[in-house]
């Protein structure tokens, strides 16, 4: 994902963020889902 930011020609700003769409305690690995943010500034 980094990567890809920079070629489209933005940078990291900041820290990541995780957000859990799924409990751990009551799904199976195979289903959690994860959403990532990255904060970005335009180049």
């Amino acid at each position: 994902m980094h990567h890809f930011a920079e070629q489209q020609g933005y940078t990291l700003h900041g820290r990541h963020r995780e957000i859990y769409l799924s409990d751990p305690r009551r799904t199976s690995p195979e289903k959690l889902k994860t959403m990532i943010r990255l904060p970005l500034k335009r180049n």
